[in-house]
Formats: C-alpha cells, structure tokens, sequence
C-alpha cells in the first residue's frame, strides 16, 4: 500500500514538472535577440553562428550573403525553421541592421503583445 502511495507521488511530481517546463516556454523575440549585434563586428556574429549550440550549426547552414546596390551587402542568419535575420552588413563589416523574414519571426509591439514580422524587400533598407 505504502509502495503504490510512493509510485503514485512520483508519478504526479513528473506531471508538475513538465507541465512547469512547458508553461515557462517563451518565445524568441526577434528584437531581443538582435539589439545585441547591431553595431558589433560580423566577425562575432560568425563566432556565434558557428558554436554547436547555434541554430545554424545544428543545421548545417552554409553562409549566404547577398550585395546591395549602396555597397552594402546581407548576410542570412536562420533563427528557426520560420524565421531568419537578413543582417545589413557596412563595407567595414559592421553590423547596421536587420530584416526579420519569415512567418515565425515575433517581434515586440508593445509590453506583453507581439505581432508577426512581414518579409521586406532589400531595397526597404
């Protein structure tokens, strides 16, 4: 009797605790996450994108850039399935700004709201 009182306890502390783990998931702002590199060398950016833990890395993403017409160009970093960041990159590799694309990018509207980033053209920038 004392053993299934055990077996039952335990059973229902594994419930509390996914459903804790669960319920603490938040989602990965996009503005949150990029505030950081603006401004910053993209040498650091390519050290991040690199590490094992990266999303990039854990998929095997292969850099892609592309040119602007002002001398600037992108680089494509994916953040998830749905979403990456199209970094604006100055000729000094600098990083000087972003484009959230995709239909799983979130990015803050205002205090404990969010809405959905819709892609941009390069030529937006």
């Amino acid at each position: 009797m004392e053993y299934r009182a055990i077996l039952m306890a335990k059973k229902w502390g594994f419930l509390v605790l996914l459903v804790f783990f669960c319920g603490c998931a938040t989602p990965l702002y996009v503005e949150d996450y990029t505030n950081q590199w603006i401004s910053r060398p993209l040498s650091e950016l390519r050290q991040a994108m690199n590490r094992p833990d990266s999303y990039a890395s854990k998929i095997g993403w292969k850099e892609t850039t592309y040119s602007l017409a002002n001398g600037y160009y992108v680089l494509v970093e994916p953040l998830s399935e749905q979403c990456s960041v199209h970094w604006n990159i100055n000729p000094r590799d600098k990083i000087v700004g972003y484009q959230a694309v995709g239909s799983g990018c979130e990015q803050r509207r205002s205090e404990g709201n969010a809405e959905k980033v819709t892609p941009r053209r390069s030529s937006d920038w």
